[in-house]
């Protein structure tokens, strides 16, 4: 127990309890709870500091768990359960820095705002496993905007499968690979018209054009289905391996965009999928050359360096490389790679960018 910090048992219920939305943040729960108990937030919060012997230089209530519970007579380690429960599959050495459910090395995702609906009308904040829609009220619920879906169940498919197969390979709303998927949608757009169900879609949610802004929300099912074909392990492998050219892998990347946006190849497009190409295949090669370490000539495991050279170029997509797949360049002792507890506390970063 930490200097300050009172125990758990001796803490006294707040006299209103309030329920928690599924995934919810301990910083939220706490907003609420001392809105249901006609306290300020900052007379809870500072409290809170207090008992659990936090710093009182920025606090991070998300540590304050324990107390939290105790306070608003939630069951013993339920935000550790829900911890738990919502955690992302991480790339770490437990599992041969392959995607895994990592106890140890598992972390939650960014906080986005709750579904209106699950939270009984609350504005709050989750780290719940899935993305902007909520499958069980069919609405949208990303960044605080509360739209209708019900006319449009292939955002629920989509919803699914982020949820579900794209989850269990590491991806997540900030992890980079939607961003990259919406960034070739949105550069196909500047110069073609979109599919008439995506310009129906549009013109229903009161969307104007596949915008930097607006093409998440417009194209959310074609963006979730194009992640789902770049992170494939075959796809992956032969759009950034050696062994092809790279002209060849960046019209593989382009008729990937335009099947599934049902058009056909633009400039626009073709510039930005020969950088993704370029900059990949780069990637690849520094990965190829890592080290063991700073002080040793031998070469790294190619799976811990596939990872910490995509953290290193930001290049999401040579986290879903198959090692098995990709052609071997031969050694050439080049930079070290990073210790293991680096790499994990790095996690899955976005890529950088590409205009």
């Amino acid at each position: 127990m930490r200097q300050g910090q009172a125990p758990v048992a001796d803490v006294r219920a707040l006299p209103v309890p309030v329920r928690t939305v599924p995934g919810e943040t301990v910083t939220c729960y706490l907003a609420r709870l001392a809105e249901a108990n006609t306290l300020t937030e900052r007379d809870l919060r500072l409290h809170v500091t207090d008992i659990a012997g936090l710093s009182p230089f920025r606090p991070n209530l998300e540590n304050a768990g324990p107390w939290a519970e105790r306070l608003g007579s939630l069951p013993v380690g339920h935000f550790d359960r829900e911890a738990r429960r919502n955690a992302m599959y991480v790339r770490c050495q437990h599992f041969a820095w392959q995607p895994g459910n990592c106890t140890r090395c598992g972390y939650t995702q960014q906080p986005r705002t709750a579904c209106r609906r699950c939270a009984r009308g609350a504005s709050t904040m989750v780290r719940s496993r899935g993305g902007a829609v909520c499958n069980h009220h069919r609405r949208w619920h990303l960044d605080g905007v509360d739209i209708d879906l019900t006319r449009h169940p292939d955002y629920a498919h989509a919803e699914r499968c982020l949820s579900g197969t794209l989850w269990k390979r590491g991806i997540g709303l900030h992890t980079g690979e939607l961003q990259l998927a919406a960034t070739l949608i949105e550069h196909w757009a500047r110069d073609a018209k979109p599919a008439r169900r995506v310009a129906d879609r549009m013109a229903d949610l009161g969307i104007g054009e596949l915008g930097r802004d607006t093409v998440l929300l417009a194209a959310y099912p074609e963006v979730v289905r194009l992640t789902a074909v770049l992170t494939d392990l075959s796809f992956a492998s032969y759009l950034l391996s050696s062994r092809f050219k790279l002209a060849e892998q960046v019209w593989a990347l382009e008729a990937a965009v335009v099947t599934i946006m049902q058009g056909t190849t633009t400039t626009h497009l073709h510039d930005i999928a020969e950088r993704i190409v370029a900059r990949g295949k780069a990637a690849v090669e520094t990965a190829f050359s890592m080290r063991l370490n700073a002080g040793c000539k031998r070469p790294a495991a190619l799976e811990k360096a596939l990872v910490a050279s995509s953290q290193r170029h930001r290049i999401c997509l040579l986290r879903h490389l198959s090692t098995v797949r990709i052609q071997i360049i031969p050694y050439t002792p080049g930079i070290a790679v990073p210790r293991n507890r680096t790499v994990v506390a790095r996690g899955g970063l976005s890529d950088a960018p590409l205009t």
